[in-house]
């Protein structure tokens, strides 16, 4: 049986949680929206939170509580997911590309210093689990939105993700660090974005913020968060020293601290072509850790960001998640230990 790369992890508890919901018939945003914010407020310690029923609409209604003024520059990685292109299109703001550095898939220093000449916001996309280096954006003098969704749980030093930016956005798609089965958080860390947050929230009809059974779904999740990761930490442990006996190397985070383990994403020296069919031989899927980015669908201007998009060739990411048991870990070991 194949080993999916991505799986959800859906536990008896996150079940029970979906039942109640359904048996109050409650579709519309309402009492587990309510719960569900409550507890993300208090497992990720933010000051306001807002549910949106998709991660598109949650980035747009982050931008809006900047007011930016139509054809501002909004700065992000060229490696940011492909529907970042299309809420800055339809929000009529100008993309300013930034290129990565090719150890970390994170935006690089020359990069930085054009964001903060040129832009008015910062999209910072945490791709593959890794957190950029903190100190860099102590004093970047532009606002960030900081997208958590592969990085949750990463942290350098005391810096943890979700910590860096005014506004984070916290993606719960299927197959994510947490699911809703859908949608998207955002919250705030101080009172002023707090306080922009909550206007935007209140001024949106229900059918854009996450429906109750949607957020019956999260709110198990969020409380499980710490047992998640727990599970992916001895899951990464065990692959890495597997793939410390191949002649290849993952994505590292630009300081000491650990990363969020959303999947494995080894760095490869040419195409993944071999690799990948010598993985799915021995029954372990891959992907590539970016073929949804900006870079990846053709959105970023040819030669713009050149080390982002051999990157997005060359990055491939292994199975790292919950559902994986003892014989499906021993199985990916073998086959990271022996890699072409």
């Amino acid at each position: 049986m194949i080993i999916p790369v991505r799986s959800s992890y859906i536990r008896r508890k996150d079940m029970d949680s979906v039942l109640s919901c359904m048996v109050e018939d409650a579709a519309e945003p309402g009492a587990f929206l309510s719960k569900f914010l409550r507890v993300a407020k208090e497992q990720l310690a933010f000051e306001q939170g807002a549910a949106f029923r998709s991660p598109a609409f949650a980035l747009g209604a982050a931008l809006d509580c900047f007011a930016l003024p139509e054809g501002a520059t909004v700065a992000l990685s060229a490696l940011s997911p492909a529907y970042y292109a299309y809420v800055l299109k339809d929000k009529r703001l100008n993309p300013l590309w930034l290129d990565i550095e090719p150890d970390t898939g994170c935006p690089d220093t020359e990069a930085l210093a054009k964001a903060r000449d040129g832009a008015r916001v910062l999209l910072l996309f945490e791709g593959a689990g890794i957190l950029p280096n903190p100190e860099e954006y102590v004093d970047l003098g532009i606002p960030v939105v900081e997208d958590v969704s592969e990085s949750l749980g990463a942290f350098i030093g005391q810096t943890r993700a979700g910590s860096l930016g005014a506004l984070t956005l916290l993606g719960l798609e299927q197959g994510g660090l947490a699911t809703a089965g859908g949608g998207a958080l955002v919250y705030a860390n101080g009172r002023r974005e707090a306080q922009a947050l909550r206007n935007q929230a209140d001024s949106l009809p229900p059918e854009l913020l996450m429906t109750d059974l949607n957020a019956a779904l999260g709110l198990s999740q969020i409380r499980a968060l710490e047992r998640t990761f727990e599970r992916r930490r001895e899951l990464a442990r065990l692959f890495e020293e597997a793939l410390a006996r191949s002649k290849h190397a993952a994505l590292r985070l630009p300081g000491e601290g650990e990363p969020a383990y959303f999947g494995l994403p080894v760095v490869l020296p040419a195409g993944v072509k071999d690799v990948r069919a010598y993985a799915r031989k021995k029954e372990v899927d891959t992907a590539l850790a970016f073929e949804g980015s900006c870079v990846a669908r053709s959105l970023v201007p040819e030669g713009a960001c050149p080390k982002a998009a051999s990157l997005a060739l060359r990055c491939l990411v292994f199975p790292l998640h919950p559902r994986i048991g003892k014989s499906a870990a021993q199985k990916v070991s073998r086959v990271l230990a022996t890699l072409p």
